[in-house]
């Protein structure tokens, strides 16, 4: 059994945490003062597709005591001011797995926690918050990518799809080229999947991401991603695109601001195309 910490219970967060307490660890999960009581009232509701389960994780509105890990599972816009929750003095030297979009957020850590050890980490997974210590996972889909054994074997060990990577580099953009494609073009469009995916934007936004992550020596299999994106039943939104109809703040720059800063906004001219449709709307 670990001693596991989650900040940010949301959709990722909640799920996490949720079946890391199923699989018998000892959980914290850091949020708010108002989700940190409603689970301590009424514990971790999750919904999932292989049942209903109830957790009782320890719930608060800071770390207050040592963790051996530490899941990261906020919104990137979000991700400052969720880290004054995390003091470094109680943090340590326990490794930091952040579950975030983008690929800069691990220097960021690394200057704010010297002593931990962040592994790099990314999830793909459909889950949502009705309300705080509500979380549904809307599919059975709940794929993660990460460079570190021993985090790869603790989530295998909760039932979590899990796929090893050489580094941290690797594990970043080969999320980032599925997810960019997938935000970018349901975003701008306002439609799920099924009404964006036969027009030529989307493929010109899988080529652009592949194309960045090449200019850090990530090879990516273009075809294999629009496959994979047109696999996707056509009812599916993006969690961008959610935020986008709720009026939530957005992570463009997470999402986009990789590949435009590695091309070139005169190169990334689709990627530009659609952030600067949704910053219009």
């Amino acid at each position: 059994m670990a001693k596991i910490g989650v900040l940010g219970p949301g959709g990722v967060g909640g799920v996490l945490a949720a079946r890391l307490g199923t699989a018998g660890h000892e959980v914290t999960v850091v949020a708010t003062d108002r989700t940190a009581a409603e689970i301590t009232a009424r514990g971790l509701v999750l919904r999932a597709p292989d049942g209903e389960s109830v957790t009782r994780p320890s719930a608060r509105p800071w770390l207050a005591e040592p963790v051996d890990v530490l899941f990261v599972a906020v919104k990137a816009t979000d991700l400052l001011p969720a880290l004054q929750r995390v003091p470094a003095a109680v943090l340590g030297g326990a490794t930091l797995v952040p579950l975030l979009n983008g690929v800069d957020h691990p220097k960021l850590l690394r200057a704010l926690y010297p002593a931990a050890r962040v592994v790099a980490a990314s999830i793909a997974v459909e889950a949502v918050r009705h309300r705080p210590g509500v979380v549904e996972q809307l599919s059975g889909m709940a794929d993660i990518g990460v460079a570190d054994p021993d985090v790869a074997r603790l989530l295998r060990a909760a039932g979590l799809t899990v796929a090893e990577h050489p580094d941290e580099v690797t594990v970043l953009w080969r999320k980032l080229t599925f997810l960019a494609p997938l935000a970018l073009a349901t975003t701008s469009a306002n439609a799920p999947i099924g009404e964006v995916r036969e027009s030529g934007a989307l493929r010109a936004l899988v080529d652009e991401t592949a194309a960045a992550a090449a200019t850090r020596s990530v090879v990516v299999d273009a075809d294999a991603v629009e496959a994979r994106l047109h696999a996707m039943p056509d009812t599916m939104q993006s969690s961008m695109l959610r935020d986008f109809r709720s009026g939530r703040p957005l992570e463009l720059d997470a999402i986009a601001g990789p590949v435009l800063r590695a091309l070139g906004v005169d190169k990334a001219t689709a990627t530009a195309a659609a952030v600067r449709a949704i910053l219009d709307a």
